[in-house]
C-alpha cells in the first residue's frame, strides 16, 4: 500500500489523541461524555497533522514539542464544531447525533466553553507568538462567522466575500497551526511563512470540496444529508455560482431566499445545480488552491513529511470530487 498523507506520523497523531483525553478528563462524568463525543466525530484530525508535519518539514526532530500545541488547536477546534451546530441546530456530524441534540443545548454550550479553555490552557503555556497566533486563530473563525450570519439566504453575495467567510472560519485557523509547528521547529521566516501560505489555500481548497460534498455528496459518505447549506441559507461556493447561472438561477435564488424551506425544494435545487456545470467550476476552484498550497512547498527540502504534504493536498480535493 502506498503512502497515505497521515501514514508518517500516525504515532504523532496517537499522541495527540491520547493528550486531549487527558485534556477533557473532568469531575463531572456527563461533561466528559459531552467531550469525548464531539471528539470522537471530528474526523481525521487532518488539522492536527498539518500542525504536526509542517514542524516535521521544517526541520524539527523531537515531536512532542509540536503535539500539545497541534492537541490544542484540535480542542479548540471542536468547541467551534459544537457552537457551529448549536447555531446551525445541525441534527447530524458525520454520521453521529449533534452534541446539543444529544445531551441539552445548555450542556452543550458549557462543553464547548470547556473544550475551548482546555484547548487554551495547552496553548497558553507557550510563548506569546504562539498565544497570539491562537488568539488570531480564535478572532478569525469568530469574523468568519459573523459575516457569514450577515448573508445568510440573501442573494447576490460576492464570491469575495465567501472567500473573506471560509478564510475565517476554516483556512486562518489551519494557517495558524501550519505555522506555530514550523516556528516550534526553528524555521526560519521563509519557511514559517511557505507553512503558513501552504496552511491557507489547503484550508480554502478543504472547505470548498465540503460546500462541493453538501450538493453531490451521500450521507453514507459524508454522514449527513446533501442540501443543509440550502436548507440553512448558508451561501457557498457552488451556491452562489448557481444563483449567477442565467438558467437556473432565477429558480435557485428562490429556494436560497425562503426562511422556511420545504424537503422538496431543497431537493429540487439540488437536482438543478447537479444538472448544471456549476459543481465542475467549483471543482476548479478547489483544485487551483490546492495546487497553490503545493508551490508553497517548493522551497522546502524533500523528506517524506513534505511529500505527506503534497500527498495532503491532492486528498482534500479528491476524497469524493
Amino acid at each position: 500500500m502506498g503512502q497515505t498523507w497521515d501514514s508518517a506520523i500516525r504515532e504523532q497523531l496517537l499522541r495527540v489523541d491520547e493528550l486531549m483525553e487527558q485534556s477533557i478528563a473532568s469531575n463531572q462524568a456527563e461533561l466528559t461524555e459531552i467531550c469525548r463525543h464531539i471528539l470522537e466525530s471530528g474526523g481525521k484530525r487532518m488539522r492536527p497533522g498539518i500542525c504536526i508535519l509542517s514542524f516535521l518539514a521544517s526541520g524539527g526532530e523531537d515531536a512532542e514539542k509540536v503535539i500539545k500545541m497541534a492537541a490544542a488547536f484540535e480542542l479548540i477546534h471542536s468547541a467551534t464544531l459544537i457552537h457551529d451546530d448549536i447555531n446551525d441546530d445541525s441534527e447530524l456530524r458525520r454520521g453521529a447525533m449533534t452534541a446539543h441534540r444529544k445531551f441539552t443545548v445548555p450542556k452543550a454550550i458549557i462543553a464547548g466553553d470547556y473544550l475551548f479553555v482546555q484547548g487554551f490552557r495547552l496553548g497558553g503555556a507557550m510563548d506569546e507568538t504562539i498565544v497570539n497566533s491562537i488568539a488570531d486563530a480564535c478572532n478569525a473563525m469568530a469574523e468568519g462567522e459573523f459575516i457569514q450570519s450577515d448573508h445568510e439566504r440573501k442573494t447576490g453575495t460576492p464570491i469575495n466575500v465567501y472567500r473573506k467567510i471560509i478564510e475565517g472560519k476554516t483556512a486562518k485557523p489551519i494557517a495558524a497551526g501550519a505555522r506555530v509547528g514550523s516556528y516550534l521547529a526553528d524555521g526560519d521566516s521563509y519557511t514559517i511563512e511557505a507553512m503558513g501560505g501552504y496552511g491557507l489555500n489547503i484550508g480554502l481548497a478543504f472547505q470548498i470540496a465540503d460546500d462541493i460534498l453538501d450538493i453531490e455528496g451521500e450521507v453514507e459518505s459524508t454522514g449527513k444529508a446533501p442540501g443543509i447549506d440550502i436548507h440553512e441559507g448558508k451561501p457557498t461556493l457552488p451556491i452562489i455560482m448557481a444563483m449567477e447561472d442565467d438558467l437556473i438561477g432565477p429558480r435557485i435564488s428562490e429556494i436560497f431566499a425562503l426562511k422556511d424551506k420545504t424537503d422538496e425544494e431543497v431537493q429540487e435545487a439540488l437536482a438543478l445545480i447537479r444538472s448544471s456545470d456549476v459543481l465542475e467550476k467549483c471543482k476548479k476552484y478547489a483544485r487551483d488552491y490546492a495546487h497553490e498550497a503545493k508551490d508553497y512547498l517548493v522551497g522546502i527540502p524533500d523528506s517524506i513529511y513534505r511529500d505527506s504534504l503534497i500527498i495532503l493536498a491532492d486528498y482534500v480535493v479528491e476524497r469524493n470530487l
